[in-house]
Formats: C-alpha cells, sequence, structure tokens
C-alpha cells in the first residue's frame, strides 16, 4: 500500500512539476535543507553599486546645475523627473537585492530583478545615450558605469533567480517525502500500539 502511493505520488509530482524528475537520482542525503543558494557576483555588484550610487547621483546633480539654462524646457523638466525616479528606484532596487540575495527570498529578488530590468535599465541607457540632454564628459563617465552595473546586475540577477527557484522546489519535494515519512513512521506506531501487526 505505502508503494503504491509513493509511486502516485512521484507520478502526479513529475507531471506538475517536470523539474523533480532530476531529483530521483539525487540521495536525500546530498539536499541539505541549509544549503546557501546566495549567489558572490550579485552581492558583489550591490555592495559597490551601493557605494557608487550616491557618487553618480551627486555627480549627475552638479552637471545637471551646469547645464540647466542651456536645456530645453522640456528636458529640463524630464531630466528632474527621471533624477528624481531613478533615486527612489535605486535605494528600492538595492535594498531588494540585498534582501532577496543573501536571505534567499524569492519575491524581494524577483521584484529588484523586475525593478531593475523594466525601470532602470530603460531610465539609466537614457541619460547615457540622448544627446538632446547635453551629456558632459563627466556625467557620461558615471553613466557608463552606472550602465554596467544595472546591465550585469539585470543578467546575474535572472540567473540568481532561477537557480533560487530551482533550490525552493527541491527543498520543497524533499519535505513533502519526509512529511510522508513521518506520516508512515506515526500510522506503523499507531498499528503497534492498538495490537495488530503487519502479517
Amino acid at each position: 500500500m505505502a508503494e503504491t502511493l509513493r509511486a502516485a505520488f512521484t507520478t502526479v509530482t513529475e507531471t506538475v512539476f517536470p523539474n523533480s524528475r532530476s531529483l530521483r537520482n539525487i540521495q536525500r542525503r546530498h539536499i541539505t535543507r541549509n544549503e546557501i543558494v546566495s549567489n558572490l557576483a550579485l552581492q558583489m555588484s550591490l555592495y559597490f553599486n551601493v557605494y557608487f550610487s550616491p557618487f553618480w547621483y551627486t555627480t549627475c546633480i552638479v552637471m545637471l546645475v551646469a547645464k540647466y539654462s542651456k536645456l530645453d524646457s522640456v528636458y529640463k523638466f524630464i531630466t528632474i523627473v527621471i533624477y528624481i525616479t531613478m533615486a527612489i528606484l535605486e535605494i528600492a532596487r538595492l535594498y531588494l537585492g540585498y534582501a532577496g540575495n543573501l536571505q534567499e527570498k524569492v519575491p524581494e529578488l524577483a521584484g529588484f530583478w523586475i525593478i531593475t530590468l523594466v525601470l532602470q535599465l530603460p531610465l539609466t541607457l537614457m541619460l547615457l545615450l540622448n544627446e538632446s540632454m547635453l551629456i558632459m564628459p563627466m556625467e557620461r563617465a558615471v553613466n557608463i558605469i552606472m550602465t554596467l552595473f544595472v546591465l550585469f546586475e539585470t543578467i546575474q540577477g535572472y540567473r540568481v533567480l532561477r537557480i533560487m527557484i530551482g533550490h525552493q522546489i527541491s527543498k520543497f519535494h524533499v519535505q513533502q517525502f519526509d512529511d510522508l515519512t513521518e506520516l508512515q513512521e506515526v500510522q506503523e506506531q499507531d498499528v503497534e500500539e492498538v495490537g495488530f501487526r503487519p502479517q
């Protein structure tokens, strides 16, 4: 009966989660609940980005003040809105990146990746490539560095997110099998206490 139940659970699991087939080949003792899947490269990038961001923001504001009178009125407004938006996004993005990577929290890491890809990357590229904003040499230099940070974090964040989701799925499956084993042990103890012995 137990083997039939286990085979049924395995079949359903493999149907719902196709990645779980590879777990059958891995012995349970190799999957530990304390395995760390945080990514060092992403964490180093976030660390250096935290220290670079204030310098980048200060440089951009100084350059904006220097060229403000020469900008078209539309670009004055657009540039100010972009810098305010990027300052808020950068704080939220870096916080989510730290929390998601170090604490292995998938929602925070997914939020970091989405903000980086959908908002921060286009805004950074606009500041770097839009010549109508009268880009100054110092501004271009810091925007190139910031673009490299954002591009690397976008690519690495996606890789880490996939690895972390796979790890969470593995932990879930191992926990399900542990719960099933504990349930079987409890049932066997109950049967023995009542006085029935399986033949």
